[in-house]
């Protein structure tokens, strides 16, 4: 276990070591606390979080804000590493627009809009929203990304980091282990005990006329399948996919993008998403496949759902 984990490390280190750049990091710390600080501590924060902006586009508001914080990242970072070469291919900004206007129109999407469903009661109503939202990725972004690397990327391995590579998935399972303990710990705050779990099944347990267990059962086999597709968008198609336009300029400002979806989530995991996205972008760089954030991600959590439940179900908090 130690030897695995020690591997690990040293691969993360080694990106680490050729990329950083202290004014480069610096200020990829300032533009994402600034962010982070604006939609946690102030009332336009929280508007921006719930695309509660006063204008009639709230998803072309949700795509802009992404935008502007990939690019607040990407363009200044290789200017101050003083590799703007990199930024005059129109590829770059094809993809990099493509992808993430994709992930903000995704994120702010509403079903409600678009289905009626009358027949169904509003138990039944708010579980199949629910549940579509959280296969938003799975319809509107992956679809594209396939197409990209059909006709675009044609040299890429798998499909983003997607395939067969296996390297240091021993130590991710190690290092899931290792984590546990804080993941147990943080259950207990107050944040997260408000927040989570996302399916809640004391609140459907009149839904469809199923078994409580059976409609939880689906809904976590989707919300799962969502986290696969998470580390597919952003360490996959942003860094594995970038990586021949960007090099390791590829993972900051996936970064920033990465911690703009958790806004509006407990403020410890926002600022937690900076510093993990980080470390699998970087593994995602060095192995060129995303199976260590899929473990890590989908462990987390499944553990953090399990541990709701028993806190509600057992212990009685929530």
């Amino acid at each position: 276990m130690i030897r695995q984990l020690k591997f690990l490390v040293q691969d993360f280190l080694t990106f680490f070591r050729k990329d950083f750049h202290i004014a480069a990091y610096l200020y990829v710390f300032i533009i994402v606390g600034t962010f982070i600080g604006l939609i946690y501590g102030t009332e336009w924060g929280e508007q921006i979080t719930y695309s509660r902006i006063p204008t009639p586009f709230p998803i072309l508001n949700n795509i802009l804000m992404y935008l502007l914080i990939y690019f607040l990242v990407a363009i200044p970072v290789a200017c101050i590493k003083k590799e703007t070469g990199k930024l005059r291919n129109p590829l770059f900004y094809i993809k990099a627009i493509l992808i993430t206007s994709l992930i903000g129109f995704a994120d702010a999407f509403s079903w409600r809009e678009v289905l009626q469903l009358p027949s169904l009661t509003a138990e039944e109503q708010n579980y199949i929203f629910r549940t579509l939202w959280r296969m938003r990725n799975a319809v509107f972004v992956i679809p594209v990304l396939v197409l990209l690397r059909l006709f675009i990327d044609k040299n890429v391995k798998g499909l983003y980091g997607l395939c067969s590579g296996n390297h240091h998935v021993k130590a991710y399972l190690y290092l899931y282990v290792v984590i546990l303990p804080v993941l147990i710990i943080v259950s207990f705050t107050p944040d997260f005990l408000s927040y989570y779990p996302s399916y809640k099944p004391w609140n459907y347990e009149n839904a469809f006329g199923n078994p409580v267990w059976l409609n939880t059962l689906i809904f976590e086999t989707v919300y799962m399948s969502d986290f696969l597709m998470v580390e597919l968008i952003f360490r996959g198609a942003l860094v594995i996919g970038m990586v021949s336009l960007m090099g390791r300029n590829a993972v900051l400002p996936m970064i920033a993008v990465y911690v703009a979806l958790h806004f509006g989530k407990p403020v410890l995991e926002t600022i937690s998403a900076f510093f993990g996205g980080y470390f699998l972008g970087a593994l995602a760089f060095q192995t060129r496949h995303i199976w260590g954030g899929v473990i890590i991600h989908m462990g987390i959590a499944l553990i953090i759902e399990l541990l709701r439940f028993f806190q509600h179900y057992v212990l009685g908090i929530g």
